[in-house]
């Protein structure tokens, strides 16, 4: 099989242009994030397992990667050439001083993102290999376990407790999502029954993005939690620069998926 390549890019000679054979792969689940990619020729798939389950095709335009700037700094799936592709790289240390002076409300939406991207692609892994049920828990060895940490410890985000599915709805509807740090939410996503536990995110794409929720949830367990602004996570996304902007604008509408992602103010 050809190995991957690496050309100055003609738009800007100080990036590089990564050539990746069909069945290539580009990162691995796990492995150290230090870049962002955009694909500007092809199409390139996300895997669940290592490589073993397809969760997203992602084609001409999209960025993929963006837990490299902020979240986990480690790769939450396997990248792999579906076609013959072309991928823009982009170092993360161009972004990360930005993402630094932006708004904190960003730094928090952005590493609630990444935890809802993690639940997304755990929802869709469990459903292509056939499980009407699944649970999903951050652990302290998972790729999601930096982007939880920085929330927990962010002492401008504000704790609340839910005891009541109706309370976690006119959160959503007053534009908070959730990030469950304690009990549990049932909630039907990508056609199976899935436990969250600490580290679930309710409704955080959404409200960035000004979307309706349409996952239904059942409190099993009282919930302790985090809550995210979606309104002021936007205003802090309406201010980056048009390469940032688009990064996070990914992140959001893969964190939403194909049926709503482009119903929303992003």
């Amino acid at each position: 099989m050809a190995a991957i390549t690496s050309t100055p890019a003609k738009s800007n000679p100080k990036l590089n242009e990564l050539h990746v054979p069909a069945g290539e792969t580009l990162f691995r689940v796990g492995e150290r994030a230090d870049s962002v990619f955009v694909i500007t020729r092809g199409e390139m798939g996300i895997f669940a397992s290592d490589g073993a389950t397809l969760i997203a095709t992602l084609s001409t335009g999209a960025s993929f990667g963006e837990q490299a700037v902020v979240g986990t700094k480690h790769r939450m799936a396997t990248a792999k050439a579906i076609t013959d592709a072309v991928c823009l790289e982009i170092p993360s240390n161009m972004l990360a001083g930005e993402i630094d002076k932006a708004s904190p409300k960003l730094k928090q939406a952005f590493d609630a993102l990444t935890l809802q991207l993690l639940v997304k692609n755990f929802a869709t892994e469990m459903s292509e290999v056939g499980q009407s049920s699944a649970e999903f828990s951050v652990a302290d060895d998972s790729p999601g376990a930096l982007a939880l940490k920085a929330l927990e410890s962010n002492r401008a985000v504000n704790s609340i407790f839910i005891d009541s599915e109706g309370t976690i709805n006119e959160l959503i509807k007053s534009g908070k999502g959730v990030v469950i740090t304690d009990g549990e939410v049932m909630i039907n996503k990508n056609g199976i029954r899935c436990r969250l536990r600490r580290g679930g995110v309710l409704g955080v794409a959404e409200v960035i993005a000004n979307v309706e929720c349409r996952d239904a949830f059942h409190l099993v367990r009282s919930v302790n939690a985090l809550a995210i602004d979606g309104d002021a996570a936007f205003q802090a996304f309406s201010q980056l620069s048009p390469g940032l902007k688009g990064v996070v604008k990914g992140l959001i509408k893969r964190a939403l998926g194909t049926d709503v992602a482009d119903e929303g103010r992003v």
